[in-house]
């Protein structure tokens, strides 16, 4: 299975990128990028390994890397990445159904 990503999650790790190279230096920023996307690619392959967040929306999930959170719903042929936010994030303020 693939992963595709949606405008907000899109965003979302642009503003990561920006804020990890203010504060922790490119070096740092590419390792967590990669490890995010390492993440991506590993909920494609096994999409049922999050959790089950239905108080967000039925059949949305999540799954914790860093200091953040992705937020996925599985479709028949690829995982739509929502969003990626900060773990201090509500997520009820951020994701929409």
């Amino acid at each position: 299975m693939k992963y595709i990503l949606s405008p907000e999650a899109q965003n979302s790790l642009k503003s990561i990128r920006a804020y990890s190279i203010n504060n922790f230096g490119i070096k740092r920023t590419k390792s967590y990028l990669q490890t995010i996307l390492k993440q991506f690619q590993q909920l494609a392959e096994n999409p049922s390994s999050g959790i089950v967040r239905e108080d967000l929306n039925v059949g949305y999930y999540c799954k914790f890397v860093g200091s953040h959170t992705i937020y996925y719903r599985i479709k028949s042929t690829h995982i739509e990445i929502i969003d990626v936010l900060h773990q201090s994030m509500e997520p009820t303020k951020h994701i929409t159904s």
